[in-house]
């Protein structure tokens, strides 16, 4: 059996003054100083590497970042020119090193994660992102491309961590509600910090509440800002979940609001919505899917690709009823994934709704391009599609809906109305 990748801080070899190093919330230097580690602590293991998410690099080589788990109990990340790694690094793109060496030295190789698994008139879709220029496109194209990276599934054992995913900063409370004040705290877009608790509010959309870790203050973010990795199932929350299909660059707009739980002033909402550039590339879910329907939205051209620029009120009704608008959805890609696609939680969840054994249809609408057809069968991760401003729209973004069926067998959008569902039975926000 090979051994786990261990890390040992190595600081910087040229400068022996240099006695600690900085170990922060996230991987790049503009995210907090969590503590600092001295040099020589060895023995500490890898709970996971990514790439420095602003490209910050030496000579051209892109630093890569280590989440270090500490005797303490203590986790945070260490660029890897300040440490050295031995072990089994295949995991993490490393080969087995028998020795110990400097992280800066070796070269990742990051590849895809193994498989581990006429329409009704929508809701008015009304980010509150704002709106990203669209660059010249091509066409969708129906080639098939290739497989892409799924995002990185969540190490089991590892520790319980919330990702910001607000597009700015994101407000904290000193409990966990809209009725507690606010602790005039703000955490950045992407910052990481320890989940240490769960609890679901009383009031309003009985959204669930996360005490978080952060500099030793805690405090309270509500589950609609961030996102969970590591194993948070004592916490309650699922750990299987599919990743968001826009992996890291994309940001919250709004969630599902239905009856009976609707917020006093806001519409009804069948799903979520998820801002991103324009074209950012949209994927499947990890375990396949097959395309029940592609559809590419007639009236939405590049230069006016959604009914606002086309001098249309955003919901205006009649948008709702016109095929040539993709019925408000713009151009749209709707993927089927089986049951034994799904993961355990959301079987377990099916069950308990009387779904045992169902399917789930997912839309993916307002999308910029597409890249795939009816009836193809989808690789894990594979990218579908490109996020867009397309049908009811105002700015660049993915509208992801999901609905429940008894039956694999799609018969239509519209005919599985009744199963529409909370994104969150499938998708980490």
């Amino acid at each position: 059996m090979s051994n786990p990748l261990l890390a040992y801080i190595r600081g910087i070899k040229d400068i022996p003054t240099v006695v600690e190093i900085n170990i922060r919330s996230g991987p790049n230097t503009a995210y907090d100083l969590v503590f600092k580690a001295r040099v020589g602590v060895a023995d500490l293991p890898v709970l996971d590497v990514r790439p420095d998410d602003k490209g910050a690099n030496l000579q051209g080589k892109i630093y890569q970042w280590f989440l270090l788990k500490f005797p303490d109990g203590k986790t945070g990340w260490a660029r890897d020119d300040l440490i050295e790694i031995s072990g089994d690094g295949t995991t993490f793109g490393y080969s087995l090193l028998t020795t110990r060496a400097h992280a800066f030295a070796l070269t990742r190789r990051v590849v895809a994660p193994v498989n581990s698994v006429p329409p009704v008139a929508p809701p008015v879709t009304v980010p509150a992102a704002p709106a990203v220029p669209t660059p010249p496109a091509a066409p969708a194209a129906p080639a098939v491309p290739p497989p892409a990276a799924a995002p990185t599934p969540s190490i089991p054992g590892a520790p319980p961590v919330v990702i910001v995913k607000t597009q700015g900063a994101a407000n904290t409370r000193f409990g966990p509600g809209t009725n507690f004040n606010r602790t005039g705290v703000t955490l950045p877009r992407h910052n990481r910090y320890p989940l240490l608790e769960v609890q679901r509010e009383t009031i309003g959309q009985n959204y669930r509440w996360f005490k978080i870790n952060n500099n030793g203050q805690q405090h309270w973010i509500r589950e609609d800002l961030v996102t969970h990795e590591g194993d948070t199932t004592r916490l309650g929350l699922p750990a299987d979940l599919y990743p968001a299909p826009m992996q890291d660059k994309y940001w919250w707009v709004r969630g599902y609001n239905m009856p009976p739980n609707l917020d006093a002033g806001l519409p009804q909402h069948d799903g979520w919505d998820l801002g991103a550039a324009n074209a950012e590339p949209v994927y499947a879910g990890p375990n396949g899917g097959l395309v029940v329907k592609s559809f590419e939205c007639p009236k939405c051209t590049l230069e006016k690709p959604s009914t606002l620029l086309n001098g249309f009120r955003l919901g205006d009704p009649t948008i709702f009823s016109d095929t040539g608008w993709g019925n408000g959805y713009g151009s749209y890609i709707i993927v089927r994934y089986t049951n034994e696609q799904l993961p355990a939680s959301t079987r377990d969840l099916l069950a308990s709704k009387g779904f045992a054994g169902g399917a789930i249809f997912v839309m993916y609408a307002h999308l910029h391009t597409r890249a795939v057809e009816n009836n193809q069968v989808l690789a894990p991760g594979q990218q579908i599609g490109t996020c867009g401003n397309t049908g009811n729209s105002e700015a660049p973004h993915v509208h992801l809906e999901i609905r429940i069926a008894r039956d694999a067998q799609f018969i239509g959008w519209a005919n599985i109305r009744s199963g529409v569902t909370d994104p969150v039975a499938l998708f980490k926000r």
